[in-house]
Formats: C-alpha cells, sequence, structure tokens
C-alpha cells in the first residue's frame, strides 16, 4: 500500500469561516482560497478542534507534540521574543517526541516552511524536533 502524502497546514489568526473549503463567502475578485479549497477536496479536511491557546506558540506546541504546553513547559510563555535567545527552558524539547519526528522515523521525508516561534537554535531548532 503506497503511503499518502500528508501536508499539515497552520495558519496563524485565521477564522473558522475565512476559507471557501469552511464556508467562507466569495470576494468581489472571486473565491479567496481557490488551491486550499482543491487541496481540502481532495484530503482530509478537519472540521472540529480545540485551540490550546488564544496565541500562536502554545497552539503549535500543542499540534507539535499532542500535549498541553505547560505539561512540557516549552512554549508557555508568549511572546517567544528576542529576550528570549539563548534560553535553555524556554522552547520545545528535542528530547519529546513530535509529529515531524514521528513521521521521520516512518520514513517520510520533513519540512518545515514558515514560522517556528517554538524556542530559538541551536538548542530548540527546528532540525531538533524531527525536521529536515
Amino acid at each position: 500500500m503506497k503511503r499518502p502524502n500528508i501536508i499539515f497546514i497552520v495558519a496563524d489568526d485565521l477564522g473558522f469561516a475565512d476559507l471557501g473549503c469552511y464556508g467562507g463567502r466569495e470576494a468581489e475578485f472571486g473565491p479567496v482560497s481557490p488551491v486550499l479549497d482543491q487541496l481540502a477536496a481532495h484530503g482530509l479536511r478537519m472540521t472540529e478542534g480545540y485551540a490550546n491557546s488564544p496565541v500562536c506558540s502554545p497552539t503549535r506546541f500543542a499540534l507539535m507534540t499532542a500535549r498541553y504546553q505547560y505539561r512540557l513547559r516549552g512554549a508557555a510563555d508568549e511572546p517567544i521574543s528576542s529576550k528570549s535567545k539563548g534560553s535553555t527552558t524556554l522552547g520545545l524539547p528535542p528530547e519529546h517526541p513530535t509529529l515531524p519526528s514521528l513521521l521521520k522515523q516512518a520514513g517520510y521525508h520533513t519540512a518545515l516552511i514558515g514560522k517556528w516561534h517554538l524556542g530559538y537554535p541551536p538548542i530548540f531548532s527546528p532540525l531538533q524536533s524531527g525536521y529536515d
């Protein structure tokens, strides 16, 4: 059986009906998210969920680890700012399993494009959490 390709899209400040595939209305120029709508039509579209926090870092932490951020203290403080650079405690612990590290163990190639915001390199680099 062929393994599926997986694209996991996380967006900041996206409302529940901002995309057409979730009931968003068209703008004057037409559909607002035609490419994402097409991806959703041919893939898995999640319709229920719980945001772990109203800000991005704790929510990203929960999505990556399947744990509440306060369980590991990794991204409990928001925002992770330049004041956090060099911190050895504020970030996603590299030894903790993550979605990308588990996918990598299963033979997938992994990539992160865009915002990490779960700690500063080198200690808390995406490369330490399962990304190629």
